[in-house]
C-alpha cells in the first residue's frame, strides 16, 4: 500500500472525499472521554494500526506515557519516521492534533507541547510479522497496559479464522486487567488507494462482540457511527469504537 496516498485519501484535512469527521474526530472524541474520565491509566501501551496514523495516540500519551508502535512494512515505519523527526515532507497532522486540544480546552502553549509530549512518549517503532509465534522475533515485548488496534485486523484477515488468530497473537501482549481500544469499520469489503483496490475482511458488531467475549474480555463501551461520507473509495456501512477489559489469565 502507497502509505502516504493512503494518509492523505482518508486522514488529510484536503482529502478528497473529506473522511476526516469519521476517520478521525469521531474516535478522538471517544479516546478522550473515556481516558479523561481517569478510570484506566498505566505505563506502557503498543499500538497496532493500520498505515502510519498517529492521531489515535494524541490522548493516550497523557495517559500511558510508554507507547510501542508497531508495523508490519518499513514503508510505514519510514513514514512514521519523518513525522517524528520532523523531516521535511512529513505528513501534517494539525487538523486532529488541534481536534484533541479542543477537546481539551488547553492554551497554546500546551498545543505546542502536546506535539513533543506524544514524540517523547514514543519509546519505539519496531516491526512486527503476523505469522510468527513471537510477533517481534528475536524481541520479546512484556505485556503492555493499553493496546490500540485500528482497522489492522480489517486488512490483514482473510477470513474468521484467521481474524480470531491474529486476534490472540495481538492481545496476547496485553496484560490481564489492562485496557483494548479496538477501532474498525462493520461490513465492508474494500478500500482504494490511487488505482490500488485493497481487500478488507468482512464482519458484523455481533462477531466482534462474540469474539471479544469468547477471548475473555469484558466490553466497556461498543459505539457504531453510521457512514456518512459518500465515495467509492471505500464500502464500509459503519465505524466501530469499542473498548474492553482483557479477564484475568
Amino acid at each position: 500500500m502507497d502509505s502516504r496516498g493512503f494518509l492523505q485519501t482518508y486522514f488529510s484535512a484536503d482529502g478528497e472525499a473529506m473522511f476526516g469527521d469519521e476517520t478521525i474526530n469521531f474516535h478522538l472524541k471517544k479516546i478522550h472521554n473515556l481516558l479523561a474520565a481517569g478510570n484506566f491509566k498505566g505505563k506502557t501501551a503498543y499500538d497496532f494500526s493500520i498505515g502510519a496514523i498517529i492521531h489515535q495516540l494524541y490522548t493516550v500519551a497523557d495517559f500511558y506515557p510508554e507507547i510501542t508502535i508497531l508495523k508490519l512494512n518499513e514503508t510505514c515505519i519510514m513514514e512514521l519516521k519523518k513525522w517524528l523527526d520532523t523531516r521535511t515532507g512529513a505528513f501534517n497532522w494539525a487538523h486532529a492534533h488541534d481536534y484533541v486540544k479542543g477537546l481539551q480546552g488547553t492554551s497554546h502553549q500546551a498545543e505546542i507541547n502536546k506535539e513533543e509530549k506524544l514524540k517523547n512518549s514514543i519509546m519505539t517503532i519496531m516491526k512486527f510479522n503476523l505469522q510468527a509465534k513471537n510477533l517481534t522475533d528475536p524481541v520479546v515485548l512484556d505485556q503492555a497496559d493499553c493496546i490500540i488496534t485500528a482497522w489492522l485486523l480489517d486488512v490483514t484477515c482473510q477470513d474468521q479464522n484467521e481474524y480470531i488468530k491474529n486476534f490472540q497473537k495481538i492481545t496476547k501482549l496485553l496484560k490481564p486487567g489492562g485496557l483494548l481500544i479496538y477501532i474498525g469499520c462493520l461490513n465492508a469489503t474494500y478500500y482504494k488507494v490511487g488505482k490500488d483496490r485493497h481487500h478488507v475482511f468482512t464482519y458484523d458488531e455481533s462477531f466482534l462482540r462474540k469474539n471479544l467475549t469468547n477471548e475473555g474480555f469484558k466490553i466497556k463501551t461498543c459505539e457504531v457511527l453510521d457512514r456518512k461520507v459518500q465515495s467509492d473509495l471505500t464500502d464500509y456501512k459503519q465505524f466501530v469504537f469499542v473498548t474492553a477489559v482483557k479477564g484475568s489469565a
